[in-house]
């Protein structure tokens, strides 16, 4: 049967369904039986409807009486959920959040011009450097690793050049093979990147595919285009809407008609034959991959949700293949290999949660046919040995055959396997878990493996970052580092020393940093909120999902499960400790829990605190929780709660609650979604009646706020971390400021602000962490030892500055002094390998002044008295 544009344009998720019945009729048998059921993923990445909660309901519906475990696509969903809930349009519906976000902002910048290039002489607009993680070390956890990689490419003649596209990172590129990285994509927002192509004669120029195809951390707004080598991007004639939660997968460029496109998404398969200007949707369904016959282009195959596609015409008609092909299965990734042209392999998931591997099928006659090769052992489980029935068939899938030897051949799914006999037999070369791993790391979660013509190199993307094997898998070298693609969740920071940071991430766990690029891995799973005790810096606290609370005692090196029996905790379960007495937590389950002896026993509080907690500084005994569009208060530590009810709270979804640290009954909410007008809220009478503060923010998601302890001058200094950027405010201003100066357009999860210092440090979902100098932060006389941060550093004085910091990291690290009167550096005070400092005498205020008293690069020691 051939199919050309089955005559649905844009087929939506809803419409699916009811096509159900007439694509029954159409297709063949193994088609039929695969339609007829759905998936795990199905539930909430291809749903029926664009209505949250009837998702929400429909998913969890789903699994009911089902394996949750590893495997099972539970722990997929419930990052979905978190996400998606926080970015719902006003009615309730899932909506192209990555577009919407970067609409707002673009209407931000045009709206207030100022902003776009900001004089730091004028606006305050924050300094901010990178912090970390670039590299990792693996501690008492098992999964280190630095961010997801979704796809590479390579230069077509520098074998040393290899680009890299993350799910909310944006692109990154290597020009040393991968000895440090710079991103190509910092001004778009939220970028997530699921394809790219690099032009074989001009490689100025690029395409990249944008969103996340595996996880759907972001959407797709289409396909952009490059033609300086990644410095500017615009957009090409693909396109999508902000109703079209649409995903992709793959982009593939014609190997010798460079205006020819091919781009796989969950709407449908595109192709363009003029550079990207126009697209025509050549087929009508979720396409996973797709490939062209090595020497034959005009020959082409792809893979859908149903089944595996061949065309004779480059594209333009397609005819389902069932000969020898599997009865069903959810997802097929295809490898072709030069060597031997006519065959072609098919690595066949699962077709759903609690089904078995569905094997590897081969062809020799260019797909016209297949044969079952394997389908066992499990290649897709988390078993070392194969023996359970474990897959994420539809997050991680990847097969690349040799370019030399059309026998050997790599897939990845938890795991990475070889065989080296056509599929008939397979051998592990890296396991998921690492701690104590004879075999070989490359990180859980296969997404991309690819091979560099140019030396046949092998390269791996994982949830932890790229790994290369010069032997086919037989040994891995670890590419992350210079990688900072990180998707923090939550930090926490220790107020006595700035250096000490501890976050959970997506996908690599929780983890401790304490100076430099490298961050210690200390548990394993997603890393969600943590604390440190403001007592006693070796006492941590830390959670995955779900609520898995742990207690640390030595600093993270060993911990201990403290989380309360049989109590239900939301994706992230927000934390918080008692100012005075660290001995008393609160951990906010779907039934509030506190302790008041460090977690080892504790009591219900009986209320929904899932959401948001905060606590009074002057008034400890002053408690603020929040579910969502409720808002309690207690007075006494919890025994009593008052639900409050007043008209004024938000009825939006809260994602954060802060207060301020010298008035306990003043307290800002912060608000999801994409509600114009409705971002932050404040009360001053401990929620009986609220005021809407939101200003001019663009009509984006907040995600967090910090509020800053200025004891009243200026009053109401808060921060805002958003989808796109810091904001500022305090009661002075009278309306929200960018604080987002040298940040990356990125979504930032936390803010930490450590007073003593005068910083504030984000945790951003795809570009790890960042520090900035508070707002006007200026101190009478100051005195700083020890190493200098990484990257920039400003530090202000209206009188004198003392400082024996030493600049030693090198290339990047910029440090900056700033006092009225005086500037003394001590004889301890040290700059080195090319790094850079700056000394000014002026008064305090925004900005970085522009005439230095002392301007030194990379030299061994001064002492100016």
């Amino acid at each position: 049967m051939i199919i050309n544009n089955i005559g649905v344009q844009h087929l939506k998720p809803k419409m699916m369904k009811e096509l159900t019945i007439l694509l029954l009729i159409i297709f063949s048998s193994s088609s039929m039986f695969l339609l007829a059921q759905e998936s795990a993923y199905d539930q909430w990445l291809n749903p029926e409807t664009d209505d949250f909660e009837i998702i929400r309901q429909n998913t969890e519906t789903y699994f009911e009486g089902k394996d949750k475990g590893r495997g099972s696509g539970y722990k997929q969903w419930k990052r979905w959920e978190n996400l998606n809930e926080n970015r719902l349009s006003p009615d309730g519906k899932v909506v192209n959040h990555t577009l919407l976000n970067w609409k707002a902002y673009q209407q931000y910048l045009e709206e207030n011009p100022e902003y776009k290039e900001p004089d730091p002489t004028e606006f305050n607009t924050g300094f901010w450097s990178f912090l970390a993680p670039t590299s990792y070390v693996n501690g008492k956890g098992w999964n280190p690793g630095v961010g997801r990689v979704n796809c590479i490419a390579f230069h077509p003649t520098d074998p040393y050049t290899i680009y890299i596209g993350t799910p909310a990172g944006g692109i990154w590129k290597t020009s040393e093979g991968g000895t440090s990285w710079t991103n190509l994509c910092n001004g778009i927002p939220s970028i997530g990147i699921s394809g790219i192509v690099v032009h074989p004669v001009d490689p100025n120029i690029l395409y990249i595919l944008t969103g996340d195809g595996d996880g759907a951390n972001t959407l797709s707004i289409g396909v952009l285009k490059s033609i300086d080598g990644g410095a500017s991007w615009f957009e090409t004639g693909l396109m999508f809407d902000k109703t079209d939660e649409i995903r992709g997968y793959k982009l593939k460029m014609h190997p010798t008609d460079y205006n020819t496109l091919f781009a796989t998404t969950t709407d449908g398969n595109y192709k363009t034959i003029d550079g990207g200007n126009s697209w025509t949707e050549v087929y009508s369904w979720r396409f996973y991959d797709i490939e062209f016959k090595p020497g034959t282009p005009s020959i082409m195959y792809a893979s859908t949700s149903w089944g595996f596609l061949r065309s004779i015409d480059t594209g333009d008609n397609w005819t389902e293949i069932t000969n020898g092909t599997p009865m069903s299965s959810s997802r097929i990734e295809i490898g072709v290999s030069p060597d031997v042209s006519s065959y072609v392999y098919l690595l066949c998931g699962p077709a759903f949660a609690d089904s078995t591997f569905a094997g590897i099928y081969r062809s020799n006659d260019s797909g016209l046919s297949f044969e079952l090769k394997a389908d066992s052992p499990n290649l897709l489980g988390y078993s070392s040995t194969g023996q359970d029935d474990d897959h994420q068939a539809n997050y991680d899938l990847a097969i690349a055959v040799s370019r030399t030897d059309y026998s050997k051949i790599m897939i990845g799914g938890i795991n990475t396997w070889v065989s080296e006999n056509f599929g008939s037999d397979w051998t592990i070369t890296s396991f998921w878990y690492d701690d104590g791993n004879p075999i070989g790391y490359t990180h859980a979660d296969i997404h991309a493996l690819e091979i560099n013509p140019l030396n046949n190199h092998l390269y791996c993307g994982s949830d932890g970052g790229i790994y290369k094997s010069t032997d086919f898998g037989e040994t891995w070298i670890d590419l992350t580092p210079g990688i900072s693609n990180t998707q923090f969740y939550r930090i926490a920071g220790y107020e006595p020393e700035e250096y000490l940071i501890i976050g959970g991430t997506q996908d690599n766990g929780s983890n401790k940093w304490t100076g430099g690029s490298t961050f210690e891995h200390i548990l394993g799973a997603d890393g969600m909120d943590c604390m440190i005790d403001y007592s006693n810096p070796n006492v941590m606290y830390y959670c995955s999902q779900d609520g898995g609370l742990h207690k640390s005692y030595d600093g993270g090196n060993n911990a201990v499960e403290i989380r309360p029996d049989s109590i239900e905790g939301p994706w992230i379960t927000p934390l918080i400790m008692h100012p005075t007495n660290p001995s008393i937590i609160y951990a906010g389950y779907f039934e509030l829990q506190k302790s008041t002896d460090g977690g080892a026993t504790w009591i219900n509080q009986g209320i929904n605190a899932s959401r948001a907690l905060a606590i009074g500084t002057n008034n400890p005994d002053r408690v603020y929780a929040s579910g969502g569009g409720y808002f309690y208060r207690s007075d006494n530590g919890g025994d009593v709660w008052y639900y409050i009810l007043d008209s004024g709270f938000p009825i939006h979804t809260v994602t954060y609650l802060a207060v301020n640290p010298n008035n306990s009954l003043e307290v800002y909410v912060t608000v999801a979604g994409f509600s114009e007008g409705n971002k932050v809220y404040r009360t001053t009478n401990g929620g009986y009646d609220w005021i809407n503060i939101s200003g001019s923010l663009p009509n984006i998601s907040v995600n967090c706020i910090a509020f800053e302890n200025t004891n009243g001058d200026p009053d109401g200094a808060v921060y805002i971390g958003t989808d796109v950027g810091v904001f500022y405010h305090n009661n002075s201003l009278g309306d929200w400021i960018p604080f987002s100066n040298w940040l990356p357009v990125v979504p930032v999860r936390d803010l930490e602000i450590n007073e003593d210092k005068g910083l504030i440090t984000a945790g951003t979902f795809g570009r790890g962490l960042w520090r900035s100098t508070l707002y006007t932060q200026c101190n009478t006389s100051v005195y700083y030892e020890g190493p200098a941060p990484i990257g920039y550093s400003y530090y202000q004085a209206s009188n004198q500055i003392q400082s024996a910091m030493v600049y030693s990291q090198g290339v990047g690290q910029e440090g900056y002094l700033k006092a009225a009167n005086k500037i003394r550096l001590l004889p301890n005070f040290n700059v080195t390998n090319g790094s850079k400092f700056k000394a000014f005498l002026g008064p305090c205020g925004p900005g970085v002044p522009t005439d230095p008293v002392v301007e030194k690069f990379d030299f061994d020691e001064i002492n100016y008295k």
